[in-house]
């Protein structure tokens, strides 16, 4: 995966300053994932990402916790210091979704409790797009044709 794309497509849809700040929101999101997933699975996700990306994958046979999406969602906003945790996340969870080369977030949605799997199954957004103008028309009204011969 392009680090520069989905740096790029993070701060462009969660309105970040800059390559840093999608960079530490990525980590982040990444670094919370580490807790929640399995050693083999964290793996599996963070492999195609940049190597700046990605945390030391945790001990194998570690006991995994189990964390609600409260939670969860609490630890990125504590990591993060900022309030907008759980549209940051799922930005970040929504671009690698799209982006992503071989295991996505949404790959492992079933190795985490069930009310986070909207969050890692999360797509982009598609750009709101106006319908095109009808072209204009005249219409008769129905009774008022010329006279009849």
């Amino acid at each position: 995966m392009d680090q520069d794309d989905l740096l790029g497509r993070i701060q462009t849809t969660a309105r970040l300053h800059g390559r840093n700040e999608s960079r530490r929101v990525t980590a982040t999101v990444l670094g919370v994932m580490r807790d929640l997933l399995p050693a083999s699975a964290y793996r599996r996700l963070t492999g195609p990402l940049p190597a700046d990306l990605r945390l030391p994958p945790p001990e194998p046979g570690r006991i995994v916790e189990i964390i609600d999406c409260r939670r969860f969602l609490t630890r990125v906003a504590d990591r993060l210091y900022a309030d907008d945790a759980a549209f940051l996340t799922r930005v970040v969870l929504a671009e690698l979704n799209a982006g992503a080369r071989g295991t996505t977030p949404s790959d492992l949605a079933h190795l985490v409790p069930s009310d986070l799997r909207p969050l890692f199954r999360s797509r982009p957004e598609q750009p709101w797009q106006a319908l095109p103008a009808p072209s204009a028309q005249t219409f008769r009204r129905s009774g008022t044709e010329g006279p009849s011969s």
